[in-house]
């Protein structure tokens, strides 16, 4: 197309040339003239802009491979990373389950200080430890760490398996409104039944004429069937915290039953999505109780029961917090 527009140019130039003869000639020279003060600075701009480009793409081209280098270095090491950082969570996963599974088959001081260090670590579980109900009896046994020192330990630094020198595990017993009957510190190497038979002689000698052949005691002498509950709490507490739950159930408390759950802050429904918070709980306006028992799903017997203790154990919780 350039050529045929060149070819043209020129005839047209011949043409006017015959046509005029030499008083073409002048004119001629004069537009050739112009034509050459206009093309070559264009001419001579367009090769310095080209070859400024040219330098322009090179460095780019340059800068591109560095950074792709780059990216493909950074891959590396987060691939390295993220390999370092699952080996860790599954090690530390594996090393939480076999704790679980040993205090469930022998729940000693040592082992359930463990795991509620590990609990708290996650924030798992409320700061007042873990509770479960005596069987057949109005009274709860709680289990929780204490601190005897002001050494720091943030909670976050937790292993599974290891615990601070400074906690020392209590052992409590108490109403269903968590007033504490009796408690006593429960040394790691000390056996539960020391503890338990502690627990009963302060409950005695605390509210006369209870004796040590009622149903409370008799639930502390199986010591061990009482603290069971607690580590299945405490593994729920853990899976719920680690996504392994279907819900996250807050800093967990107590397991009622199969089907409800008490943390610190309110009321959770284990099976689904059903959540009373603590302050819709104590709000005496709000009827909570005829709202979820009008639900097909609930066990009538279970929420009751559930939400009678939530409610008593949080309105202490709320009252000693003011």
């Amino acid at each position: 197309m350039l050529i045929i527009a060149t070819l043209a140019g020129l005839a047209l130039v011949v043409w006017g040339w015959l046509m005029q003869g030499e008083e073409y000639t002048p004119g001629l020279l004069l537009q050739f003239g112009s034509s050459l003060v206009l093309i070559v600075p264009l001419i001579v701009l367009g090769r310095v802009f080209e070859r400024r480009m040219q330098r322009t793409q090179d460095a780019l081209s340059s800068d591109l491979a560095d950074i792709q280098a780059q990216m493909r270095a950074t891959r590396a090491r987060l691939d390295t990373l993220g390999e370092t950082s699952r080996d860790g969570l599954l090690d530390r996963h594996r090393r939480r389950e076999l704790l679980l599974r040993e205090a469930e088959r022998a729940p000693t001081a040592e082992r359930l200080a463990s795991l509620l260090h590990e609990a708290a670590g996650l924030q798992a579980v409320d700061d007042g430890g873990v509770r479960t109900r005596l069987p057949g009896s109005d009274l709860w046994l709680r289990l929780d760490l204490r601190r005897t020192s002001a050494a720091p330990n943030p909670p976050n630094q937790a292993q599974p398996g290891r615990t601070s020198a400074d906690e020392t595990l209590h052992l409590t017993l108490e109403d269903r409104g968590g007033a504490a009957v009796s408690e006593t510190a429960w040394a790691r190497d000390e056996r539960a039944s020391a503890a338990a038979r502690r627990l009963t002689v302060r409950r005695a000698s605390a509210v006369p004429g209870t004796v040590s052949s009622g149903t409370a005691a008799a639930a502390l002498r199986d010591i061990d069937g009482l603290l069971r509950p607690l580590v299945a709490t405490l593994r729920t507490a853990i899976a719920a915290r680690t996504g392994q739950e279907q819900q996250d159930l807050g800093r967990l408390i107590e397991l009622p039953n199969e089907q409800w759950a008490i943390s610190a802050d309110g009321l959770w429904c284990r099976q689904r999505y059903f959540h009373i918070r603590t302050e819709q709980l104590l709000d005496a306006r709000q009827d909570w109780r005829r709202y979820a028992l009008a639900k097909p799903w609930v066990d009538r017997e279970h929420f009751l029961d559930a939400y009678r203790t939530a409610h008593a154990l949080l309105s202490g919780s709320v009252s000693a917090s003011r």
